[in-house]
């Protein structure tokens, strides 16, 4: 039954691609205004910035530079020492054995990591929206039943109020039904409020625009392709940032350890000071080479931590794949036995509406029923009603869960695959 609904035999309900509509519009709305999102952003402009100031180490860099005149003591203190002044280098990296090469392009898989980070945000926002949508129907609809149950129980009260006006020996049975009133009351008002949690859930997530969520009780979702999705887990966005971690991080490596080497730069440098017989210094430039020969450990430790980081983003990026694939299967399961699970209690609704209206004929009319097999009849129909709601809906929120899982929940809702 639900492999007859996978192959895409369409119902009552509305039309996939009407909830696609819907549930895209809900979940643009929520990516433009949550704070999740917008960190997603900062951080992915704070790392196009990083790329900037790693770039900026291959032009010259100029420092500028003030000395004031000597205080000179000690044996000649007598002489002059001449003048303080104003100092300017220009220093032009010549050779660093792909330090900056290395360094910017880390930056640049950090801003890959940042792009696919805000993208996993996007997916995890949109399964939010749209989990509470299916929910919010589902319990709009359960309410309704809820409503009608409470209904019936209220009929039910008043016929036998009119009945125990004239035969005072059946008040038991009176009271009977105000008990099961009750309950459906109950029942009725737990839903209801279950509706208005989903409600101000979806309020938090679009705010106050309004959403037409169908009342139906049958959309027309159909089970994902569960070999499909596993495919396209590979490139989920954690995946993908994961995978751009690992490789920033094996390019930083490369960085700190070219940085550790000997560096050759073109330094031309000119001061204003005046020596001691009133000269000023010319320009002046020349081959400067610098090596960081001691360093107390310090730059193979960075390195080492640089290439432990990578391996611990390689080791996150296995777990994630095993993690989706556990999730994708699960969900199918899910979807798979909610739906017909779901057909199975149509049919018991079925019937059970039919042994409720016997019952109550065979009772009111025939007297070869108690009143509390027609309670119990009319309870186990509500039952079996709410419970094929329930399955029904929990499976479509298995099969969206399957493409948020996959990372391709946005683009199923847009109309792709």
């Amino acid at each position: 039954m639900a492999a007859r609904r996978g192959v895409g035999n369409p119902v009552l309900g509305p039309s996939e691609s009407e909830l696609r509509g819907v549930f895209n519009r809900a979940v643009e709305t929520a990516i433009g205004r949550a704070p999740t999102i917008f960190r997603a952003r900062a951080e992915q402009e704070a790392a196009l910035a990083d790329i900037d100031e790693a770039k900026g180490q291959r032009w010259p860099q100029v420092d500028v530079g003030t000395t004031s005149s000597p205080i000179r003591y000690g044996k000649g203190s007598e002489e002059d020492g001449g003048s303080g002044g104003i100092n300017v280098a220009v220093t032009t990296p010549i050779y660093d054995w792909g330090r900056i090469r290395n360094s910017i392009d880390s930056r640049e898989r950090l801003s890959v990591a940042a792009d696919e980070s805000l993208e996993a945000e996007k997916e995890t926002t949109g399964y939010e929206v749209v989990s509470t949508l299916v929910e919010l129907g589902k319990q709009r609809i359960i309410v309704d039943l809820s409503q009608q149950f409470a209904d019936r129980m209220d009929d039910l009260v008043k016929m036998l109020a009119g009945i125990v006006a004239v035969d005072k020996g059946r008040y038991s049975e009176l009271t009977q039904a105000k008990a099961r009133l009750l309950q459906a009351q109950a029942l009725r008002d737990a839903a209801d409020a279950r509706a208005r949690d989903a409600e101000i859930t979806l309020h938090k997530l679009v705010g106050d625009r309004p959403i037409p969520i169908p009342r139906a009780k049958e959309w027309n979702i159909r089970l994902a392709n569960l070999e499909q999705l596993l495919d396209d887990a590979k490139t989920h966005p954690t995946i993908l940032q994961a995978t751009a971690e690992a490789e920033s991080a094996e390019l930083q490596a490369k960085a700190v350890r070219a940085g550790g080497l000997p560096q050759l730069n073109w330094v031309i440098s000119k001061s204003t000071a005046e020596d001691a017989i009133g000269r000023e210094q010319p320009w002046q430039t020349n081959l400067a080479m610098t090596w960081g020969a001691f360093r107390g450990g310090s730059t193979r430790a960075a390195e080492r931590a640089a290439l432990q980081r990578a391996g611990a983003s390689r080791y996150q990026t296995d777990q994630q794949r095993r993690d989706l694939e556990f999730r994708i299967r699960t969900a199918d399961n899910d979807a798979r036995t909610q739906l017909e699970r779901a057909e199975l209690y149509r049919d018991l609704a079925v019937e059970s509406g039919q042994i409720r209206e016997d019952f109550f004929l065979q009772w009111h009319h025939l007297g070869k029923r108690t009143l509390l097999d027609v309670l119990s009849a009319e309870n186990e129909h509500y039952g079996n009603l709410v419970s094929e709601i329930t399955n029904r809906f929990d499976g479509y929120q298995a099969i969206l869960r399957q493409y948020a899982s996959a990372g391709t929940l946005a683009s199923w809702l847009r109309g792709g695959k």
